[in-house]
């Protein structure tokens, strides 16, 4: 980041406008800034001006799909070290532990999944990567009263054990 006292930026990169708007709610409220387009080629573009702190990609958006992205990524060494997160609803169809591994992601998160639980992720994984985030209490100039849950990014990366149809959710690739 160029300045001390701006917030880091997320990048979401979500084509399903309703859960694009959902992820950058509740990733804002940790005090975080939040930039949110609707397709991969955009995303990049935006990731190449730099200033970008944490990634979050679907794997299915237009114009160039996360995995293109997260290989496009890799090549440029001024943002490969970018922390990133990969949504999706392909559950059991990919391989969650192989795409960490590839791709040095945080997590692969199957959809449904809790945003709040994302946003713990991104403060976590900020934090732990040494960058200052005030939160909003903080911002306010008082002092938080708790930071966020730990939770494991492995915990995260798992498909759900079975679904039924009414309990899917709205949210899909």
């Amino acid at each position: 980041m160029s300045s001390a006292t701006a917030s880091p930026t997320v990048l979401i990169i979500e084509d399903d406008p309703v859960f694009r708007r959902v992820l950058h709610f509740t990733v804002a409220k940790t005090g975080l800034a939040v930039e949110a387009v609707s397709d991969g080629e955009t995303g990049f573009q935006r990731l190449l001006t730099g200033d970008i702190s944490f990634l979050v990609t679907d794997f299915q958006v237009p114009r160039l799909e996360g995995i293109e992205l997260l290989r496009a990524i890799q090549t440029i060494p001024e943002i490969a070290d970018v922390p990133a997160v990969l949504c999706t609803a392909k559950g059991f169809e990919l391989d969650s532990e192989q795409l960490r591994k590839e791709f040095g992601l945080i997590a692969v998160m199957h959809k449904p999944f809790s945003p709040r639980g994302l946003s713990e992720l991104i403060v976590q994984t900020l934090r732990q990567r040494g960058v200052n985030i005030a939160t909003p209490a903080t911002i306010a100039g008082m002092t938080a009263v708790s930071p966020p849950s730990r939770i494991s990014p492995s915990n995260l990366g798992a498909p759900p054990m079975q679904r039924s149809p009414s309990t899917i959710g709205s949210f899909h690739d």
